[in-house]
């Protein structure tokens, strides 16, 4: 791996670095705008990723022209992304990788505080290049990793959950689908409650960024019984008690974080389908990997893998920290 830095604006090395993944597509430059964006924020340098493809047919002329055209081409990608980010008067390096995509953003994950990637990456002969590899990036990355829907309008895309899919508010149940998370950081937790990593970067967003954090907690369970079996018995428990453990959970952030507004929000239904209708309206909508539940192995859990596969707007998926 080959890395070619600026000398008129070095970065400032160390975590204090946002990396993304270069590949010349337009959702490549969308997640570079988002990464320019959380630089800024956070005051971090920028480290732009941009691999190629290596192939043995047996003909080293072939291998040779085949890679010259392939360097050439990741060569004229990053130099077009570092100058948007030098334009943005940020700290810049590129890092040239040969090989698999996934494994060189992996591995600069590893010193960096927050990865950025579009969802989907360029298509055509080198089709895949990005696209294939940002669930493989989320499920192994080292720090979070925000990964960028297919486009901005993408947001305004009509998503329609199950009958079985409701808020449960303290006057009565109404559709998941009504409720609004616009300009909100929501963040989806489990069993694991306050001890859920995603809830800790959920929280760190937030704040630097001035927007409101929005807790969700999703039964899953009764999603495929009775309604009258929800509504006669199980769906009142549920509300009492998640509304409960919410309640302390936001009590306890209000106390430590005062200038941070809280909110929480109880559903009945699928908690990857519940979050990826979130996508539509949140700021950010922020998952673990892997949730209380996820079997060891797996690359991701089959809640953040929803979201990621259907959202329509940024998503984090933040490391599990399980061995």
């Amino acid at each position: 791996m080959n890395s070619d830095s600026s000398t008129a604006n070095q970065p400032t090395g160390g975590h204090d670095v946002v990396v993304v993944a270069v590949d010349g597509s337009d959702q490549a430059r969308h997640a570079l705008d988002r990464a320019l964006e959380e630089a800024r924020a956070h005051d971090f340098s920028i480290r732009l990723v941009g691999a190629y493809p290596v192939i043995g047919v047996g003909d080293p002329g072939l291998e040779m022209r085949f890679t010259d055209a392939v360097m050439k081409e990741n060569a004229e990608n990053l130099a077009e992304a570092r100058q948007v980010a030098e334009a943005a008067g940020l700290p810049v390096e590129a890092v040239e990788a040969a090989g698999d995509a996934a494994k060189a953003v992996v591995e600069q994950s590893g010193e960096a505080a927050l990865v950025v990637m579009g969802k989907r990456g360029r298509g055509g002969a080198l089709r895949g290049r990005l696209g294939s590899v940002s669930a493989a990036v989320a499920a192994h990355a080292k720090c979070p990793v925000i990964i960028v829907p297919e486009a901005a309008e993408a947001k305004h895309t009509e998503r329609h959950l199950g009958a079985g899919d409701l808020a449960l508010e303290a006057d009565g149940p109404v559709k998941a689908e009504k409720v609004d998370f616009s300009g909100r950081v929501v963040v989806g937790l489990d069993a694991l409650g306050s001890r859920n990593p995603a809830l800790a970067q959920a929280m760190e967003y937030a704040q630097e960024h001035g927007k409101p954090l929005a807790l969700v907690s999703v039964n899953g369970a009764l999603s495929g019984t009775p309604e009258w079996f929800q509504d006669e018995f199980n769906q009142a428990r549920y509300f009492q008690e998640a509304d409960r453990k919410l309640t302390e959970i936001s009590d306890e952030i209000a106390a430590e974080h005062p200038e941070l507004t809280v909110e929480h929000h109880i559903f009945v239904g699928r908690p990857g389908r519940i979050l990826t209708n979130a996508t539509r309206s949140a700021d950010l909508v922020v998952v673990g990997s892997r949730g209380i539940g996820g079997f060891r192995g797996l690359l991701l859990g089959s809640v953040s893998q929803a979201v990621l596969d259907n959202a329509s707007g940024p998503v984090m998926v933040v490391p599990s920290r399980r061995a």
